[in-house]
C-alpha cells in the first residue's frame, strides 16, 4: 500500500524547494555577512507559504537589525503570520516596547533594490522631500511588486493543489497494484500492465516500494505476453535495484530467458558483478555465476569468464557446462592456457558422465574440444582418440569423421585416410559441404602414385564444386543488400523459394552455427512484434514505443544476419579459389610425377602391377543401411573401420 507518511514527506520536501526559491527572491541583501529582514517581508514569505521552520531561520539570519514593535506583532497576526513565529520574534530579542523610528534616506527610483531571484523586488520606501514624480513613480513599483507577489502565491497554491492530486491518484492506483497482481497470477497479462503503466505515468518516487513492485509486474506482464524487448527495461531496473530486494531472483530467471531467446545481454548488465549476493541461496548464487562468466565470455573478455565460472561449485547443475566454456576461455591467445583447458574439458566429461543418463551434449562438446586442442599440439593419436568417442548417430559426427580424416592424412595414415574418404563419399554425408575431401584424396593418390584416381578425385572436385563457383561469384556480386541475402536463405529454409544459387553453398550457410544463432533470434523478435501488435492498443504511447524498438531492433538483426549470409558465402567463394590453385599445383604434380615414374618404370624389369579394387552391392533392407551404387554397401556403424587396401605404385629409381 502507498505510505502516507512517504508521500506527505515528498509534498512537504517540494514546497519546501518552491518556498526556498521565493525566499531568495524576497530578500533583500544588506551586508556581507547578513540578510536585511523587516515586518513586511515576513508578511510576504509567510503569504507565499514559507513554513514556520524557514521562517524562523529567515529572523535568525537577519542580522541585528530586524527591531519591532508591539504594534509590529499585531500586524503580523493580523496579516496571517503563525503564532510560533511571534512567539520566536519575542524570545528572540526582536520586539522593543516602543515604535523604533529609523531615518530613511532619499530614495530615487534607481536606487531601488533590483529585482532578485525570480524578480520580485523590495517596495521603495518614502523619502524626504519627495516630489510628486518620485511618489508616483515609488507608488507604481509598489502595485507592480504587490501584483507579483500575489501571482507568485497564486502559481503556489496552483502548484500545491496539483501535487496533493497527483499523490492522491498516486495513492489510489497504488491501492489497485495488487489487483494488477492477481490479474498476472490469472494470465491476464495486458489488463494487470495497464494498471502498471497507469501508475508509473504518475511519476512516483524512483525506488519507493510501490515503485518497485510496478517495475517488476510491468516487465513480469510483458514477459508472460511474449514481448521480450518490452520487458527488459523494466527488468533491467528491477535487477539494478539490489539483489536484496523482493524480486532479484525472479527477476534474474527472467533475464536468463531474454539472453537465450532474443539475445539481451547490454553491456550495462556488468554493474550487476558490483551487488552483494552473498545473502542470497548457494543454487542461485552458482546461477548467477555461471550466468556472468558466460555473460564476460560472450564479450571476448575472457580472464573475467574465468573468474566467475570457477565460481560454479561441483555438483551445480552448469557445473558441466561451466568446466568447458572455462576451457574454451583459456584457449584464448589472451589467456593461453593449453594445459589448463585440457583439464577444464577433461573434468566437464567427468561432471557430464556423472549425471543421471550422461549429459550427452557436454560429452560430445567436450570429446570434440579434446581432439582439436591435441590435434593442434601435434599429438595425432591422442585426438584420434577422442574424435572415435562421437556417437555414429551424433548430429557432430558428420564434422568428426572429417576432422577424422585430416588427422590421418597428416599422420601419413594413408589407408585409414582413405577409408574416412571413402566414408564422406557416402549417401549418409552427401548434404555436408567438405569440398577440401577431394583435394586431400587426390593428394593421397598422388602419393601412392595411383595418377590415374589423382585425376578422379579432381575432376570430381571440378564437376561438384568449381563449375557451379561461376554463379555463387556472380550471385555475390549481383547481390548487394544484406536484407535480400537473408530473405534468400529464408525462402531456401522454408522451400518458400528456389535457391539463386547452387544449394550446396546455401546448405553449408544454413549448417552454420552462428547463423543458426541468428536465426532464432530473428524468429523470436518476429513473436514478439505479433504479439505486440496484438496488444497495442492495450498499451497506448508505451506499447506503441515497444513496437517502434522490436521493429528497430528486428531490421538491425535481419541486417547483421544479411550481412553475416554475404561473409559466409564470400568466404566458400574464396576458400573454392584457394582449392582450385592446390588443384592446380596437384595437376602439375601428377604430370610431372607420372613422367618420372614412367621413366623409373622403364628401369625396372619387374614391376608391380596393381590389382583393381572392386566392390559388391547387396540389396539388403536395414534402417541403418543405405545402398552405395559405385562403391558398394556399408553400414553406418562401420564408420570407423574402413581402410584402404590400395599400395602404392611407386618406383624408387
Amino acid at each position: 500500500m502507498i505510505s502516507t507518511k512517504l508521500y506527505t514527506s515528498r509534498s512537504h520536501r517540494r514546497l519546501a524547494k518552491v518556498a526556498g526559491a521565493v525566499l531568495a527572491a524576497s530578500l533583500l541583501i544588506a551586508s556581507p555577512g547578513a540578510m536585511a529582514l523587516d515586518k513586511n517581508q515576513i508578511i510576504q514569505m509567510s503569504k507565499l507559504g514559507l513554513d514556520d521552520k524557514a521562517l524562523v531561520g529567515a529572523i535568525d539570519g537577519s542580522g541585528d537589525e530586524l527591531q519591532l514593535t508591539p504594534e509590529d506583532l499585531g500586524e503580523l497576526r493580523l496579516q496571517g503570520v503563525s503564532d510560533k513565529v511571534i512567539e520566536h520574534l519575542k524570545k528572540s530579542g526582536r520586539v522593543s516596547d516602543t515604535v523604533k523610528t529609523t531615518k530613511v534616506p532619499k530614495t530615487t527610483p534607481k536606487d531601488v533594490a533590483p529585482a532578485l531571484g525570480d524578480g520580485v523586488a523590495p517596495a521603495p520606501a518614502p523619502a524626504d522631500g519627495e516630489t510628486e514624480e518620485e511618489k508616483a513613480e515609488r507608488e507604481r513599483i509598489a502595485k507592480e511588486r504587490d501584483a507579483e507577489i500575489v501571482r507568485k502565491a497564486e502559481e503556489l497554491n496552483k502548484e500545491k493543489a496539483a501535487a496533493a492530486q497527483r499523490d492522491s491518484k498516486i495513492e489510489q492506483v497504488g491501492r489497485r497494484l495488487v489487483e494488477a497482481e492477481d490479474l498476472l497470477d490469472s494470465n491476464e497479462n495486458m489488463d494487470g500492465a495497464r494498471i502498471y503503466l497507469e501508475f508509473l505515468s504518475l511519476n512516483p518516487e524512483e525506488g519507493s516500494e510501490n515503485w518497485y513492485e510496478a517495475k517488476f509486474g510491468l516487465a513480469r506482464a510483458l514477459y508472460q505476453q511474449g514481448i521480450l524487448s518490452g520487458a527488459s527495461t523494466p527488468l533491467l531496473e528491477v535487477l539494478l535495484a539490489g539483489a536484496d530486494k523482493k524480486h532479484f531472483g525472479a527477476a534474474f530467471k527472467m533475464l536468463e530467458d531474454l539472453t537465450r531467446k532474443i539475445g539481451y545481454r547490454p553491456p550495462i548488465l556488468e554493474e550487476l558483478t558490483q551487488l552483494y549476493i552473498g545473502d542470497t541461496s548457494a543454487e542461485f548464487q552458482a546461477n548467477f555465476n555461471y550466468y556472468m562468466g558466460k555473460f564476460f565470455f560472450d564479450y571476448n573478455r575472457s580472464d573475467l569468464a574465468i573468474e566467475f565460472l570457477t565460481k560454479v561449485p561441483k555438483g551445480s547443475p552448469d557445473y558441466p557446462e561451466a568446466l568447458y566454456v572455462m576451457g574454451i576461455a583459456r584457449l584464448d591467445p589472451s589467456v593461453n592456457d593449453t594445459a589448463g583447458a585440457l583439464y577444464n574439458f577433461q573434468n566437464a566429461i567427468i561432471a557430464g558422465e556423472s549425471e543421471p543418463g550422461g549429459n550427452q551434449e557436454i560429452l560430445q562438446l567436450g570429446y570434440l574440444a579434446l581432439a582439436r586442442t591435441w590435434y593442434e599440439v601435434g599429438l595425432y593419436d591422442v585426438a584420434l582418440f577422442y574424435y572415435q568417442k562421437i556417437p555414429n548417430a551424433s548430429s557432430r559426427n558428420a564434422e568428426a569423421t572429417f576432422e577424422t580424416s585430416w588427422t590421418y592424412f597428416l599422420k601419413n595414415d594413408y589407408k585409414r585416410a582413405l577409408g574416412i574418404f571413402h566414408t564422406l563419399h557416402s549417401p549418409y554425408y552427401s548434404q555436408w559441404y567438405y569440398p577440401d575431401l577431394y583435394i586431400l584424396e587426390a593428394t593421397v593418390y598422388v602419393n601412392l602414385c595411383k595418377f590415374p584416381q589423382a585425376k578422379i578425385a579432381l575432376a570430381e572436385f571440378q564437376k561438384r564444386f568449381l563449375d557451379k563457383q561461376p554463379r555463387l561469384n556472380e550471385y555475390l556480386t549481383t547481390t548487394t543488400e544484406p536484407k535480400a541475402y537473408w530473405e534468400a536463405m529464408m525462402g531456401i529454409k522454408t522451400l518458400k523459394a528456389d535457391s539463386p544459387l547452387p544449394r550446396m553453398f546455401a546448405e553449408a550457410v544454413l549448417d552454420d552455427t552462428e547463423f543458426y544463432n541468428t536465426y532464432t533470434v530473428v524468429q523470436n523478435l518476429q513473436n514478439e512484434k505479433a504479439a505486440l501488435q496484438a496488444n497495442v492498443s492495450s498499451l497506448g504511447e508505451f506499447g506503441q514505443s515497444v513496437l517502434d524498438r522490436v521493429d528497430e531492433q528486428l531490421n538491425t538483426k535481419i541486417e547483421e544476419g544479411g550481412i553475416l549470409v554475404q561473409q559466409k558465402l564470400s568466404e566458400l567463394d574464396k576458400e573454392l579459389t584457394d582449392w582450385d590453385l592446390k588443384a592446380t599445383q596437384i595437376s602439375f604434380d601428377i604430370e610431372s610425377e607420372d613422367k618420372r615414374q614412367l621413366e623409373a618404370q622403364l628401369l625396372n624389369k619387374a614391376p608391380v602391377v596393381a590389382k583393381a579394387d572392386t566392390g559388391t552391392t547387396f540389396l539388403i533392407v536395414a534402417d541403418d543401411w543405405q545402398a552405395w551404387d559405385f562403391e558398394g554397401e556399408y553400414w553406418i556403424d562401420e564408420v570407423p573401420n574402413y581402410r584402404s587396401s590400395l599400395r602404392t605404385e611407386c618406383i624408387e629409381q
